[in-house]
């Protein structure tokens, strides 16, 4: 009884399937609605709309068939439910790639749009229309001679192959969007996103920074894609390898200012702690711990200049509030931390100033300044100093 029982199951299916590929066609009639197309980006094209219908689920497949023989797909075994008045909105470009990223416009002419649904039981069923595209601006614009100097970068703030130089030339008045895709495709915006430009030559700079973080080390691909009115787009990418990224980061452990009396002529020593709590080395410049200013120098007027403001590189600093400033500069008074400062390491920095300014009395503050980005643990350890004359 069991075995007739799945026997006639078996029949009653197909049976049920005949009827269906018989009776309730997988795939309505294909038909269009909407003026022949002018794909000339000046605003009035209207997009053919190819309708169809399905009986029951299928993936469905869509292309066009010109008078040279080239089919061109608009869409491939996506799949759908069953529905009486599905609209498919042509405006007249394909994906000329698999990606999908690149658009191109379809010439003038004659074409023939064809529908193909296939079942969850691999039965296929196909319906075509006519479509005519009147005019179209076929010419796309191009992104030439895209290249990135250097081609490795360390986005850790270093001054030291932190930045690709970008350059390009586009072919085309177009929107232009700029972004970084990982190995896993995964899109970044890194530069500007829709935005109107004219044909020309063009410069970019990256830092493999987003949001003020750096990405993650790997291989990226930093693309410029194009737009122009007609709805053609072009993408252009070029490789950009980052490696030892990482945010920099420091603290100032402890500040010492002494003696708060002095004669004029005197000096005041101080001794700065500096620990490197972040993720990468940080660079340094001189003098060194131990060397002595006077009060109306600046780490830009000492050794003739050997020891001016370099980005990323950091240094420890001395400011003072009440007395004269010296050339205008934050932080006058500056010392390296003698070598380059490794994470978790941690660092005593000395120095001194010899008192030639006549005021009597000054605060004296500490500071950590990771030259041109930003100044760390701003204004600690203040210490009222006197100058007896």
């Amino acid at each position: 009884m069991r075995k007739l029982a799945l026997i006639l199951l078996v029949l009653a299916a197909l049976l049920a399937l005949g009827s269906c590929r018989a009776g309730a066609p997988l795939l309505g009639a294909v038909y269009t609605s909407g003026p022949a197309l002018r794909v000339l980006g000046d605003g009035v094209t209207q997009p053919v709309v190819v309708h169809y219908s399905l009986g029951r689920p299928a993936d469905v497949s869509v292309w066009l068939d010109g008078h040279d023989g080239n089919r061109l797909v608009l869409r491939e075994r996506q799949p759908r439910p069953p529905g009486d008045d599905y609209q498919l909105s042509f405006d007249g470009t394909y994906a000329p790639t698999p990606d999908g990223v690149e658009r191109r416009v379809v010439a003038p002419g004659a074409y023939r749009v064809t529908v193909q649904a296939v079942d969850q039981q691999g039965y296929r069923e196909e319906n075509s229309a006519e479509v005519a595209v009147a005019a179209a601006d076929t010419d796309p614009p191009r992104i030439e001679n895209l290249v990135a100097d250097p081609q490795t970068i360390s986005p850790n703030f270093d001054a030291i192959d932190d930045v690709a130089q970008i350059s390009f030339r586009l072919t085309k008045d177009a929107r232009v969007s700029i972004y970084a895709t990982d190995e896993q495709g995964r899109k970044q915006y890194v530069g500007v996103r829709d935005d109107k430009r004219d044909a020309g030559e063009y410069a970019e700079t990256w830092a493999g920074v987003v949001n003020e973080r750096p990405l993650r080390d790997g291989l990226y691909y930093y693309t410029v894609e194009a737009r122009d009115r007609a709805g053609n787009v072009s993408v252009a990418r070029v490789p950009v390898l980052l490696d030892a990224g990482g945010v920099p980061k420091a603290k100032i452990t402890s500040v010492y200012i002494a003696p708060r009396q002095v004669l004029l002529g005197g000096s005041v020593s101080v001794e700065i702690g500096v620990r490197n709590i972040g993720e990468t080395v940080l660079r340094t410049q001189g003098p060194d711990p131990g060397y002595t200013y006077n009060s109306y120098e600046s780490f830009g007027s000492i050794e003739n200049g050997a020891y001016i403001d370099r980005a990323g590189f950091w240094r420890v600093g001395i400011d003072w509030q009440g007395a004269p400033t010296t050339a205008g500069a934050r932080y006058p008074y500056r010392w390296g931390f003698g070598h380059d400062l490794a994470p978790g390491e941690e660092v005593t920095v000395t120095g001194t100033i010899q008192m030639l300014h006549k005021v009597t009395k000054m605060w004296l503050y500490g500071g950590l300044v990771q030259e041109g980005h930003r100044y760390w643990d701003d204004g600690v350890g203040r210490s009222l100093v006197e100058v007896s004359f």
